[in-house]
């Protein structure tokens, strides 16, 4: 029967071969892949960190000198000197020309001095004033008066600390549109802390742009500057203000390797970009820079490629098992098949070739095994027909058996009674109930009354064994626990253990009484208590976990180990046997069961 391509075991094999070469090729080319673009990534991120790191180190050490050099020319003794002396001072001329020369000193050792345009120092009260200018420009305007008129004049002079909150400004003192950023602190009186002057720096917009614009020109990308709110794009040729969708502006997970340093993924002209930002030391500043793209384009053209490459090879493997497959398994698995047809028409001498030196001889050889078993098999059914009336007979036989040992036994009792022997009637009449107990239906579980009933019968073979030297009592406080479900053949060997290694070493008559109580969760507690010699706490355990039981007696085939491994399997492990006694005394033996109820199960 022919039975198309995809449907034959063939078919299957090349395709599902084909597909699981794809996707593992597949899989690890895209993992290869994945991991050499986050490596990529990662080391972008980290080579453009060090080159915002060096940036950012850059620019702060200029603003560390010009917030140096704003601090000391308003802490200064000559320039305090200058501010609380008065014009009309005979000494005013020889503070002020120390205050200038100590102020010009100052300027020209500052490491930051080309990015410092000006620097006024004056008495807020007075209009002289003390000034450093590069390059040198007259104002011709009264300097004081112009300074505190500027409308960000008291918000400087109220700050805690200089921000550059108020952004980038017009530089009042020169015509055209010239940037900068001022920075006005007030100088406080040295007795009651008022505010007796000011000091104005001018800070340069190239105190950024400088550095920026030199890092643009050697890496070939912008920079991107932000100031209080302001984002610039800083590249070597040109400086333009920007602004990007805060919604389109993602945070990536990045180990940075200095804090603050972060990486965000960001929506610019259409095209997600990464860049690498870091925060300056200036409140309200910092810095950015984009990961170019190019290389993980560069990289995906590679991808594509090892691709390619993959689906030819798997093209190739395909060609090659079909030819393969053909010649190593579609023959062979034919004649099996013929062979196989063979034995269903009853042809059942062995074929030898179809059993070559390979995984599929090896099926042709038990197709030749099996051909020479299924006609023994045929042999031997007959004569299996012939012998199963005799082992139906002989299980008749075995079902009369226990039939005659009941009647027996009943016969011996009518004897016994005849000739006025009631010990023996009895002990025969509770042997043949127990016997009919132990052979009657197969159910596990039955009531605790049908138990008790077993036990009484038992106790009275003991009885006589012992001439009347044991006694066993009941102590039942309530009728309805009678009812209890309980597994066959528990409180027998509890009580045959309590004679035979309680009762019968102390060599005296004993008592075993049989307590049935309820105790919280739902439980019924029966006590099995002899007054015999006791256990040692060695010897319980060893009952208890009792694995091969003696087989002596009886009924000592069921040991106490076994009976709590029963109760536990059947009900569960929070239930079983426990066990207390005190040598010389008494030994008791509890049995833990829930309190469920149960009809009579024979």
């Amino acid at each position: 029967m022919k039975h198309k391509f995809y449907k034959t075991i063939k078919g299957r094999f090349l395709i599902i071969t084909t597909v699981l070469i794809l996707i593992v090729g597949a899989g690890a080319s895209t993992m290869a892949y994945a991991l050499f673009s986050q490596n990529l990534r990662d080391n972008q991120l980290h080579a453009a960190e060090t080159n915002l790191q060096f940036l950012k180190n850059s620019i702060d050490a200029d603003m560390i000198d010009v917030m140096n050099l704003s601090r000391t020319s308003r802490t200064s003794s000559n320039i305090l000197n200058f501010v609380n002396t008065s014009r009309d001072s005979a000494a005013y001329n020889t503070i002020t020309r120390n205050a200038i020369e100590w102020l010009n000193e100052q300027y020209l050792s500052n490491n930051a001095t080309r990015y410092i345009d000006r620097i006024v120092v004056a008495n807020v009260n007075r209009t002289d004033y003390l000034q450093v200018v590069s390059p040198e420009y007259s104002v011709g305007k009264p300097l004081v008066q112009l300074i505190e008129a500027l409308p960000y004049y008291e918000e400087l002079m109220a700050e805690s600390d200089y921000t550059f909150r108020i952004g980038i400004q017009k530089d009042p003192f020169r015509p055209g549109n010239s940037q900068m950023f001022p920075v006005i602190r007030p100088i406080y009186d040295t007795c009651d802390n008022s505010i007796i002057g000011f000091s104005y720096l001018q800070i340069s917009f190239q105190l950024f742009t400088e550095p920026l614009a030199q890092y643009s020109e050697q890496t070939k990308l912008p920079v991107y500057l932000t100031i209080a709110g302001t984002t610039w794009k800083i590249t070597k040729d040109s400086i333009q203000t920007v602004s990007f969708d805060p919604g389109s502006i993602q945070d990536i997970d990045f180990q940075a390797a200095a804090s603050g340093v972060s990486a965000h993924s960001v929506n610019a002209g259409g095209e997600q970009c990464l860049f690498v930002s870091t925060p300056l030391d200036t409140h309200d500043c910092s810095l950015a820079v984009p990961i170019p793209n190019a290389a993980f384009y560069e990289q995906l053209k590679r991808y594509l490629a090892i691709l390619s490459l993959i689906l030819l090879f798997m093209l190739a493997i395909g060609i090659f098992l079909v030819i393969s497959l053909n010649r190593t398994v579609t023959r062979p698995i034919a004649r099996l098949h013929a062979r196989i047809d063979a034995v269903a028409k009853e042809e059942f001498a062995p074929d030898l070739s179809v059993e070559w030196d390979n995984e599929l001889g090896d099926i042709g050889k038990n197709i030749n095994r099996m051909a020479m078993e299924i006609q023994n098999l045929m042999e031997e059914k007959i004569h299996f027909e012939t012998q199963k009336k005799d082992y139906e007979y002989q299980v008749l036989q075995s079902q009369i058996n226990p039939h005659f040992l009941y009647n027996t036994l009943n016969s011996i009792k009518w004897m016994a009674a005849v000739q006025h022997a009631p010990g023996i009637a009895e002990m025969t009449t509770a042997l043949a109930h127990l016997l009919k107990y132990i052979a009657k239906g197969t159910s596990t579980i039955v009531t605790l009354a049908d138990e008790i009933e077993l036990l009484d019968e038992y106790f009275t073979i003991q009885k006589y064994r012992y001439g009347g030297t044991i006694t066993l009592e009941y102590q039942i406080e309530d009728e309805a626990l009678l009812q209890t479900k309980i597994l066959r053949f528990t409180l027998q060997p509890i009580v045959e253990n309590s004679i035979f290694h309680g009762i019968e070493p102390k060599g005296q008559s004993g008592t075993i009484t049989v307590h049935v109580c309820r105790v919280p969760d739902n439980c019924v507690q029966i006590d099995i208590t002899d007054d015999g010699v006791g256990m040692e706490e060695e010897e319980l355990k060893q009952i208890l976990n009792e694995a091969s039981p003696e087989k002596t007696h009886f009924f000592r085939q069921i040991g106490i180990g076994s009976v709590n491994k029963r109760i536990q399997y059947n009900f569960g492990r929070e239930y079983g046997l426990f066990a207390s006694s005190v040598p010389g005394q008494y030994t008791t033996m509890s049995v833990r069961l829930p309190e469920t109820q149960t009809s009579d199960e024979n």
